[in-house]
């Protein structure tokens, strides 16, 4: 197959681009099975809970990627929620959850701020899920 002059060429960022809103590293819908609830036959049996994570960056983080190779890892964010969920250890409230993710996301210096999402989409039939949102940011005091 021969190079077409013509055929739309890759892009290449530029490191001259503005940055506007911060960049946000994103896990939706990562679905685990964990021991939590108030209820007693929530004791007994693990059930799925479904988390997603926003972690915002600090300013100039494309920059500190390409500069220094430092990351937010996404992968790090996913294996600390299923350490979490693996564990024997029943939880009764998503937020316990939730609050534990929040606060390893901002053990990354190149977090400023996170959301955490924690559901359970199998509590009632005509909802998609119940659940929790909470929003931290990093203590610049």
């Amino acid at each position: 197959m021969k190079n077409d002059p013509d055929a739309a060429q890759p892009a290449i960022v530029s490191p001259e681009l503005i940055e506007g809103e911060p960049d946000r590293i994103i896990i939706r819908g990562l679905r685990v099975q964990a021991f939590v609830g108030v209820h007693e036959f929530e004791r007994s049996a693990r059930q799925t809970v479904v988390f997603d994570v926003e972690a915002e960056t600090v300013s100039g983080y494309a920059e500190i990627v390409r500069s220094t190779g430092t990351y937010v890892s996404y992968a790090d964010i996913v294996q600390h929620i299923e350490a979490l969920a693996a564990s024997d250890e029943h939880v009764e409230l998503l937020e316990t959850l939730a609050e534990s993710v929040a606060a390893f996301v901002l053990s990354n210096t190149l977090v400023a701020a996170v959301k955490v999402t924690v559901q359970k989409p199998d509590i009632f039939d005509n909802a998609d899920g119940v659940g929790v949102v909470i929003h931290r940011r990093r203590d610049h005091g």
